[in-house]
């Protein structure tokens, strides 16, 4: 036997249901947001001694 939902509470579990899924949404982005800024922080490093070497290195092969 399947329990039906009163009319009434359509309107409370259509607001609930969509409360969570925004909270759950927030989360994702949250994550989202925190393991990119955490892969630019640990890249930061290896990107600035690729460049410098790149300028040390037109600068020695293009000398001004």
């Amino acid at each position: 036997m399947k329990m039906k939902v009163p009319r009434c509470f359509h309107p409370i579990l259509g607001v609930l249901i969509g409360a969570i899924l925004f909270l759950i949404g927030i989360a994702i982005l949250s994550v989202a947001f925190v393991a990119a800024y955490r892969m630019v922080v640990y890249a930061k490093p290896f990107v600035a001694e690729t460049l410098s070497n790149i300028a040390h290195h037109l600068a020695q092969w293009l000398p001004l």
